[in-house]
């Protein structure tokens, strides 16, 4: 009796790809080929309906070594733009977490990836989240020591959009109740 193992096969290639698109650099890749390809399958299908060597068919034709050059141009810069990614990622988890100097030394590393104007706006960001998480703190304190007007004062002050801003809010409906 013989098996069928191509059904197991299929399932084994199916399982692999699925594992892969845990990981951003495939999902990278995937991005850029979707994106890519759809104008190069636009472009190449025109050219080919076109008469040959007419001035559609040429045009099609540097569109599409235009679409083929870019595509290699950005599977080139790919594992830079997957390493900032991943900084961005982690930094922003550990500003989720309160731990601010790590954060601010993760974002640090985008500076060796020639990223600094993006390095500094998230360092700028993690530390307007440490000002605003310490003074949240500092109202919370004050809440305890009976100093409702200071905290009141504090809580004013707290730079909006960030995640202290949100529980600062809370507390000040406590405080107006």
């Amino acid at each position: 009796m013989t098996v069928n193992k191509a059904p197991y096969v299929r399932m084994f290639i199916f399982l692999v790809v699925v594992v892969m698109l845990f990981f951003a650099s495939t999902r990278e890749f995937l991005k850029i080929t979707f994106f890519l390809g759809i104008p190069f399958l636009l472009f190449y299908v025109l050219m080919s309906r076109q008469i040959r060597y007419s001035l559609w068919w040429f045009t099609c034709g540097i569109l599409v070594l235009g679409v083929i050059g870019l595509y290699g141009y950005m599977l080139v810069q790919l594992p830079q733009r997957v390493e900032v990614r991943e900084i961005i990622r982690e930094g922003g988890t550990l500003v989720a977490e309160g731990k601010y100097d790590q954060a601010i030394e993760a974002y640090q590393r985008l500076e060796e990836l020639g990223q600094t104007e993006k390095m500094e706006e998230k360092i700028n960001l993690a530390r307007q989240e440490q000002q605003a998480a310490w003074q949240l703190e500092e109202a919370r304190q004050k809440l305890v020591q009976g100093d409702q007007e200071a905290a009141r004062q504090i809580i004013a002050n707290i730079e909006p959009g960030t995640r202290a801003a949100v529980e600062a809010r809370d507390l000040r409906k406590r405080l107006e109740l």
